[in-house]
């Protein structure tokens, strides 16, 4: 009888032992699932926040090409700073995308309309060769464009605490 209670109690004491280091490895794999995901979020995050300054900076060039004249020269430089925008744009829309993926929705909001003002300013340039009010046209979407990516980082830092 010492024998099967023996053996009995090493049964029960290695079936408690393999639950808890089955425990044990689901708790670390979650944490590091947490871990990695908080990464994944916080780069996307640096990215889009970087791209956002990379626009902002052809953003701030935009007032020498609106203050031309109209004529040849205004038309050439509306549509070489188009294309710079362009050239920029995508790598700008690919992070927003993946933000929105990444992100809560307070944060996917606050990056659609950091992306949405974007566009106005775009549309801006655009219009330069049309209409003569590009300049007060771009200083309010200039203004709403680092207004909403203010509220973005601020979204970010809600979100990450």
């Amino acid at each position: 009888m010492t024998a099967a209670t023996a053996i009995m109690a090493s049964w029960v004491t290695s079936r408690g032992s393999l639950r808890a280091a089955r425990e044990q490895a689901d708790a670390a794999a979650r944490a590091q699932r947490r871990s990695w995901l908080a990464q994944s979020r916080r780069d996307s995050y640096i990215e889009v926040v970087n791209r956002a300054h990379d626009m902002g900076a052809l953003y701030r060039e935009l007032p020498l090409v609106l203050a031309m004249p109209a004529g040849a020269e205004k038309a050439a430089a509306v549509e070489e700073h188009a294309k710079q925008l362009r050239e920029a744009y995508g790598p700008f829309t690919r992070a927003c995308d993946v933000m929105v993926v990444d992100a809560g929705n307070s944060v996917a909001e606050a990056v659609q309309r950091v992306f949405d003002h974007s566009r106005s300013i775009y549309m801006c340039l655009l219009d330069a060769t049309a209409s003569g009010d590009a300049q007060s046209v771009y200083a309010e979407a200039i203004h709403q464009y680092w207004q909403s990516l203010h509220e973005l980082v601020w979204e970010m830092h809600r979100e990450g605490n």
